[in-house]
């Protein structure tokens, strides 16, 4: 399409250059043969003065075809090529850019993204079963690895399938007893089983995890997160901020900074109402 445009341009360029060059008379050109051919016709036939008066008529047409006062028909004028070639110009970059072209891109990149995001979910699924059934095939052969019952627990919560993930959780906490890792997940498969409201047996089971560990920072972030979405979002800042307190690395100090920010600014807008 742009290469199209360009050829246009040039070509209504090139009808703007017509004024301004040397172009070659065609009827001045012609009218001149015409009159000399016919001169020496009939000059072989004609007397002395019959000769010299065709031969005044020849050179008198010669003048005034030679006149630059004297248009040709043909000529064009160049105010008026130039205003046609800037019409022609205006015409066709207007129906170019009228075209639909941004918004199609926009949403072909769209729907890619669309694509690419759909696969890598389906991708990570998929990885996700693989390990699922490789931690039941070591089961199969282990059922009294505790550490393992834990893994099969978060990898089932991953999967949204809760109700396994609590079952694998329980296996756990057979084995390895309440470790407050063991009690934050199992508190978390509850908590987003039941819509991400905290119900009793969760609260619970987050309380006993903090007794154990008071800078546990699976459960406090779970406390964090409900007590913003219930819109306490002066609790909600305290317990981020104690995880950022806590000094561990595994956290994801920026995520919670800019969740701090966002209850900040929920909070002071409150304040103004």
């Amino acid at each position: 399409m742009a290469i199209g445009i360009l050829a246009f341009i040039l070509i209504t360029f090139g009808i703007m250059a017509i004024p301004f060059a040397h172009y070659f008379d065609w009827q001045k050109n012609y009218r001149r043969q015409t009159n000399i051919a016919l001169y020496q016709q009939q000059i072989r036939y004609a007397d002395q003065p019959l000769a010299d008066e065709m031969a005044q008529r020849l050179l008198q047409d010669e003048q005034y075809s030679q006149n630059p006062n004297i248009k040709s028909a043909v000529h064009f004028s160049k105010k008026s090529a130039i205003f046609f070639a800037l019409l022609l110009i205006i015409a066709a970059l207007g129906y170019y850019f009228s075209l639909n072209r941004l918004t199609t891109a926009e949403l072909g990149l769209q729907q890619s993204g669309e694509k690419l995001a759909k696969f890598e979910h389906s991708s990570s699924m998929q990885k996700n079963d693989d390990a699922i059934l490789h931690i039941q095939n070591k089961l199969r052969q282990d059922p009294n690895n505790g550490e393992n019952w834990f893994e099969l627990g978060q990898l089932y919560m991953y999967n949204n399938e809760f109700e396994h993930a609590l079952t694998a959780f329980g296996n756990a906490e057979g084995l390895l007893g309440s470790r407050s890792d063991i009690l934050s997940a199992a508190a978390a498969s509850l908590y987003y089983q039941n819509g991400q409201r905290l119900n009793t047996l969760a609260l619970n089971l987050l309380n006993a995890a903090l007794e154990k560990d008071p800078k546990n920072t699976a459960a406090l972030s779970l406390l964090a997160s409900d007590a913003f979405l219930q819109t306490d979002y002066r609790k909600a800042l305290q317990i981020w901020q104690q995880i950022l307190d806590s000094g561990y690395t595994d956290v994801d100090r920026r995520a919670i900074i800019q969740s701090m920010q966002m209850a900040e600014m929920l909070q002071s807008a409150r304040n103004k109402q």
